[in-house]
């Protein structure tokens, strides 16, 4: 009996990733079938096509920017000496999380060979007039540029840096676009949508119902399903 304990220890305080960001491969218009359906509207009469294209976009890019769930993998910074800011070139909604690779390979025993970046506000890392040189500890993102610091110096030139992008979907505008966000926020899109359709009908009660379960939803896969925890940064 023992052992089951702490084996269900173990998976309760065990981190959980998303294993998978594949697309639902559903289109809108099996959204607003399915959303027909449940309010008993299977012809057009009161929500319009237009209406439900509308929220259905409006949730998806609420899904992605509360659970950053479009995340479009990593892609290189080479660092330079004495350089601070470091533009990026494609487009992104955001930038999920950095990490930096000290450039060693073998045993490192004193220091993390690649180990995340803590990311801080841009006012403290603006100005570039820190004398400060080593690996990076922290970033910022401006205007489509990467500040770091400490600044990098002789020794970290040549290392690299990995950015993980969130991209912004490419949206929902037609019946036959396709759901961008992983399967698993299908039925968060419907509860979106008919919140927001109720809503248009002046049955707020019930609008207020469902977006209450959208926003439990998005927090429940947010935290079992898209959480990450930064590692530890490389102490020296």
């Amino acid at each position: 009996m023992k052992k089951y304990i702490i084996l269900l220890i173990f998976l309760l305080s065990t981190p959980v990733y998303a294993g998978s960001i594949s697309t639902s491969g559903v289109t809108a218009q099996t959204i607003i079938d399915r959303v027909r359906n449940d309010l008993n509207e299977t012809t057009a009469s009161f929500w319009t096509n237009t209406d439900l294209l509308q929220w259905i976009n409006e949730a998806v890019n609420t899904i992605n920017s509360r659970t950053r769930c479009l995340e479009s993998g990593v892609s290189n910074v080479i660092v330079v000496e004495n350089t601070r800011s470091y533009s990026i070139t494609s487009s992104f909604l955001d930038i999920e999380k950095v990490e930096y690779d000290i450039g060693l390979s073998g045993n490192t025993t004193q220091k993390s060979q690649i180990y995340d970046l803590e990311r801080v506000p841009f006012f403290n890392l603006r100005y570039g007039v820190e004398k400060e040189r080593g690996d990076p500890k922290t970033y910022s993102v401006w205007n489509n540029t990467l500040y770091v610091f400490p600044i990098p110096g002789s020794t970290q030139a040549g290392n690299t840096i990995y950015l993980y992008a969130v991209s912004s979907p490419s949206g929902v505008t037609v019946t036959t676009s396709q759901i961008e966000t992983p399967k698993y926020f299908d039925d968060a899109i419907l509860l979106y949508v008919k919140s927001k359709a109720l809503s248009k009908d002046r049955q707020d009660g019930k609008a207020d119902a469902y977006m209450k379960l959208f926003d439990a939803y998005c927090d429940r896969y947010r935290v079992d399903v898209m959480r990450r925890e930064l590692l530890p940064t490389g102490a020296k």
